[in-house]
């Protein structure tokens, strides 16, 4: 028990030898920082606080790397740090377009894959490298159920994906009107502990480790893998986007799960797990661009003001006002643009009545009163912009 400890321990301090933990800092700063500064932009100030683009992943993350890990001890998942450093350098490029899209694992350990199984026909001269030996003695069925079991992670990030987590923006459509859209970008860091063949443990079984590398004893090693989608939902609400696109990842992630561990008896089966789930992963993507080819959802209305983004922690989103509704009165006052918005919650500053109608068509009231020092327009940023000699009005 004491050599589990100690391994434990030195698991824990191998996670910040490898290049995952590095990649997501510097990748949430650079998203955080070109976020800010297109709200700034487009709303005079800032919507969402920095990093948000992995808030409400660590929950997620964390319980799918205890499973993991239970699974990945128990069964003996080995891996080396050539590999991890492999797929740290894909994880690097496909970081450049800096897009989150790519981070999905169908493609950063589809890719691996890829690599892995294309290293036999390297020529002589390359494979004499030791560490092209080590990575290519990496049992294929580890890469392709890692991979499936992250698929089902980003599934669960997409499925829980609320009103308040996906980021506003606004752009000129096709015609010359203003339109909005949401996109939603995050990013999660799945750790789990796997074995390394290298340590101070020994089998405790003739079966264990499952699948590994190599050796006769191993230590621990916390993996903190990433994993993260971007997709943008112009013709929909986001939150309608997000659980249509998890619905199918999950669908995608559990039938690949399946395929993935029949290849521990059937190896040719890792092969078929990553193929479709490459392909799945970019069907899922083609029916997502298919259903935003439709007219705007965030476009000016005739008998309201449409509610493009709600500032987190504002009067707004206490009130519970979600974007995509529309606001049509304000303390009884009928509203169509901005400057009608915020002339109407000057009727009675210290309290205030909005009508508001969700994407069903439903009507629904909410108030509250207003305290010194709060946003004097309740948090809201809409499609349209003010007027340029008014551009204050709505925003800090």
């Amino acid at each position: 028990m004491d050599v589990w400890i100690l391994e434990l321990l030195k698991g824990a301090g191998r996670a910040f030898t490898q290049p995952f933990l590095y990649i997501a800092i510097i990748m949430i700063w650079i998203s955080s920082r070109n976020r800010i500064k297109r709200e700034r932009e487009q709303f005079g100030t800032r919507v969402f606080p920095a990093f948000s683009e992995m808030k409400g992943t660590w929950g997620v993350a964390l319980s799918a790397g205890l499973v993991l890990s239970i699974f990945s001890v128990a069964g003996g998942l080995v891996v080396t740090y050539p590999l991890l450093l492999l797929i740290g350098l894909i994880f690097i490029l496909v970081s450049l377009p800096l897009r989150f899209s790519w981070y999905s694992a169908a493609y950063t350990l589809g890719l691996t894959y890829i690599v892995v199984l294309m290293l036999p026909y390297l020529p002589d001269r390359f494979k004499a490298n030791p560490w092209v030996d080590v990575i290519e003695q990496t049992p294929l069925t580890s890469i392709a159920i890692l991979l499936s079991v992250l698929l089902v992670v980003e599934a669960f990030l997409l499925l829980k994906t609320s009103p308040d987590e996906t980021f506003p923006e606004r752009k000129k459509g096709r015609r010359g009107m203003w339109i909005g859209q949401h996109r939603s970008k995050k990013m999660a860091v799945v750790p789990f502990i796997a074995l390394m063949p290298v340590g101070g443990i020994t089998p405790f079984a003739d079966w264990w480790p499952v699948l590994s590398i190599g050796g006769e004893s191993f230590g621990l090693i916390v993996v903190p893998l990433l994993t993260g989608f971007e997709w943008i939902a112009r013709a929909q609400p986001p939150e309608k986007a997000a659980k249509t696109i998890g619905r199918h990842v999950f669908v995608l992630g559990f039938f690949v799960l399946i395929v993935s561990i029949a290849s521990y008896f059937i190896s040719i089966l890792s092969l078929v797990a990553v193929a479709i789930s490459l392909l799945g992963r970019e069907w899922i993507n083609i029916r997502h661009r298919l259903r935003e080819d439709q007219p705007p959802f965030f476009t000016p209305q005739p008998k309201g003001i449409r509610i493009l983004g709600v500032i987190p922690g504002s009067p707004a989103s206490q009130m519970g006002l979600i974007p995509g509704e529309l606001v049509e009165r304000v303390n009884n006052m009928p509203v169509r643009t901005e400057n009608q918005f915020y002339e109407a919650l000057q009727v009675n500053g210290a309290f205030n009545k909005l009508e508001v109608r969700d994407e069903w068509g439903e009507n629904r009231y909410v108030q509250r009163a207003m305290y010194e020092g709060e946003h004097y327009e309740l948090g809201l940023v809409f499609v349209e912009p003010p007027p340029k000699h008014e551009s204050s009005v709505g925003f800090f």
